[in-house]
């Protein structure tokens, strides 16, 4: 197996936890592939940071058998990818094998946020559509907290314990006391608000960033065509 030091977009890596394998894809660098043309996009907050996926499946041997997503495109900072002096637990990676990136395939995660009006607003990486939902009527989480407002794992391993969770292995969790798990603030794997917000902004769930995102205005291949 070929040794690296770093990821490039389209590497997919695993990482060999609790005695099992498992695998995601690195698809893109935030810093490289979007601050470095637009330097005041604002997606600042994620500016240090890979978007990962995570692929179905947990295995007793390193070999990748199917590239079927279980945990969506995520933020991931990446400096948790590697040892430095200042951080010290790491993500313990193997590199797989590289597969080119089709950047009309890749997704983005989906948010809400204070929109115009009193009310929020649909967001995802470029786009910011108005709901039909006002703010006083924010879904909330279990602690009272806004739900959906977006988050950035940081280190590899809270995604690798989502994974674990969706597949119905939590005896394979490394934070045995984990009670929380974002996937219930995901909404892209809540299907039902997530139908409900898509509805709300006149558009259909299975329609793929590269498309939503060019209705209005935004081209993705600004960041990928010379």
């Amino acid at each position: 197996m070929k040794i690296k030091k770093r990821l490039l977009e389209g590497d997919i890596f695993y990482i060999h936890v609790s005695g099992k394998y498992v695998f995601g894809k690195l698809l893109m660098d935030i810093k490289k592939r979007i601050f470095k043309l637009e330097p005041r996009h604002r997606l600042k907050f994620y500016s240090d940071c890979y978007l990962v996926e995570i692929y179905k499946g947990i295995y007793d041997t390193p070999e990748l058998a199917t590239r079927e997503i279980i945990y969506p495109a995520s933020f991931i900072f990446h400096s948790t990818f590697y040892p430095s002096k200042n951080f010290k637990k790491y993500v313990q990676w193997s590199f797989y094998k590289n597969e080119s990136i089709n950047y009309k395939e890749i997704d983005f995660p989906e948010t809400l946020e204070i929109g115009d009006n009193g009310l929020i607003n649909f967001r995802k990486f470029d786009i910011s559509l108005p709901t039909k939902t006002l703010f006083k009527d924010f879904p909330k989480k279990i602690n009272g907290n806004q739900k959906y407002t977006g988050t950035a794992f940081t280190i590899y391993d809270q995604l690798v314990d989502e994974a674990f969770h969706l597949q119905g292995r939590d005896d394979l969790l490394q934070d045995k006391e984990k009670t929380y798990f974002s996937s219930a603030n995901e909404l892209r794997l809540q299907t039902k608000d997530r139908v409900s917000f898509y509805e709300q902004i006149n558009e259909d769930t299975d329609i793929s960033y590269y498309k939503l995102a060019l209705k209005y205005g935004f081209d993705l291949g600004r960041f990928y065509e010379k």
